[in-house]
């Protein structure tokens, strides 16, 4: 017994040795986390688990920027690759033979039609073409004789046959010897541009070596096969466009020039030449993305093509209404590289979501950039 009071008056001194040591109700122990009132966190700003906003703990929007829906034409395209070739493009070569005397043209310089480019030594051909005058000067005095001869009937018409032969014979050679003096100036056969020079300053040439090469850059072409599917919907004049690498987001306008009247057998196709306008950017052998207008609806309802969400299986965009997100379900006409026409599911002048659209659900609140509300391109 006595043990065991003893053991009740020790354990009753320590306990009021606690409560006496620690604060009084109230008061908060300075550097310790977690003291001050009950139910708050140090007074962070925080409440529970969620965020404590100063206007009272609304949730804040996700920011996002939205697109209006227009009415603006839009087309169907065939979309397919061609390469750029020039309407005009020649390789010049010598027909006479002899050392290259001037050059007249380089790489690069645009010639006008009939413009010198180069010259071949001339002075062979030149004592070629004296030579021959003086023999037709000769055989035209003989055949004035003999003619007259035959008017007073002093020869025979063989005789004079002869000697009008003899004349025209040498006629003749002088004029292939003036035309082989003009082949001793290499002239462009039309306007365009030196796309090579293929010879040196004394180089010397025969009959048939390459000169220059001759491009006329405008009209460029671009030969393209179209499936014959399509044969119907192809026409003289129908719109295209193209891009090419060396413009990336520039597309140059082109226009159906030429349609072949056959089908390939082999690959079931048809050549379709376009006319490409080259703004003076686009050269011959450039590889272009062409896209053929098949059919266009001048007054279709459209939205960047931006705006589909690709969270979901089906075609689906986020309205912006009231401050929230609305998922609506469309159906998809026409479609090109930016513009997706809706025949269904939206209204003219709604707002859709065209940045921002990533995790947001039906009902989500959102809210709109300023600035980031923009018509559709």
């Amino acid at each position: 017994m006595a043990l065991l009071l003893l053991l009740a008056a020790g354990c009753g001194g320590g306990g009021e040795q606690a409560t006496g040591g620690g604060p009084q109700a109230g008061e908060r122990r300075s550097g310790q986390p977690g003291a001050g009132q009950p139910g708050r966190r140090g007074g962070n700003g925080f409440a529970g688990a969620g965020f404590e906003f100063p206007d009272g703990g609304r949730t804040a929007g996700v920011p996002v920027e939205v697109a209006a829906v227009v009415r603006r034409p839009i087309a169907q395209y065939f979309e397919t690759n061609g390469t750029l070739e020039a309407e005009h493009d020649i390789d010049l070569v010598a027909r006479v033979v002899g050392p290259v005397v001037e050059l007249a043209a380089e790489e690069g310089m645009r010639v006008a039609k009939g413009q010198l480019l180069a010259r071949i030594d001339a002075s062979e051909v030149r004592a070629q073409l004296a030579v021959a005058q003086v023999r037709l000067e000769e055989t035209k005095a003989d055949f004035e004789r003999m003619q007259a001869l035959f008017d007073n009937e002093l020869v025979a018409r063989d005789e004079l046959d002869a000697a009008r032969a003899a004349y025209e014979s040498a006629l003749g050679d002088v004029e292939r010897t003036r035309i082989q003096l003009n082949y001793t100036e290499i002239t462009a056969p039309f306007g365009g541009l030196i796309a090579r020079r293929y010879v040196r300053r004394g180089q010397f040439v025969s009959t048939g070596t390459q000169l220059f090469r001759l491009s006329d850059f405008d009209p460029l072409l671009c030969p393209i096969q179209v499936p014959e599917r399509e044969l119907g919907r192809l026409r003289i004049g129908q719109p295209a466009e193209i891009e090419v690498e060396a413009w990336p987001g520039h597309r140059f306008g082109a226009r159906v020039l030429r349609i072949s009247p056959v089908v390939d057998a082999d690959s079931g196709t048809i050549r379709v030449t376009l006319q490409v306008a080259g703004e003076g950017r686009l050269r011959p052998g450039m590889f272009a993305s062409v896209f053929l207008e098949m059919e266009s609806r001048p007054d279709a309802l459209v939205i960047p093509k931006q705006a589909l969400a690709l969270d979901s299986l089906g075609d689906t965009v986020f309205v912006a209404r009231d401050g929230v997100a609305e998922r609506r379900a469309i159906e998809i006409g026409f479609e090109n590289a930016e513009l997706l026409e809706v025949e269904r599911g939206l209204e003219e002048g709604e707002l859709v979501v065209v940045v921002g659209q990533d995790g947001l659900s039906d009902g989500t609140p959102i809210e709109v950039l300023q600035g980031g509300r923009r018509p559709a391109p």
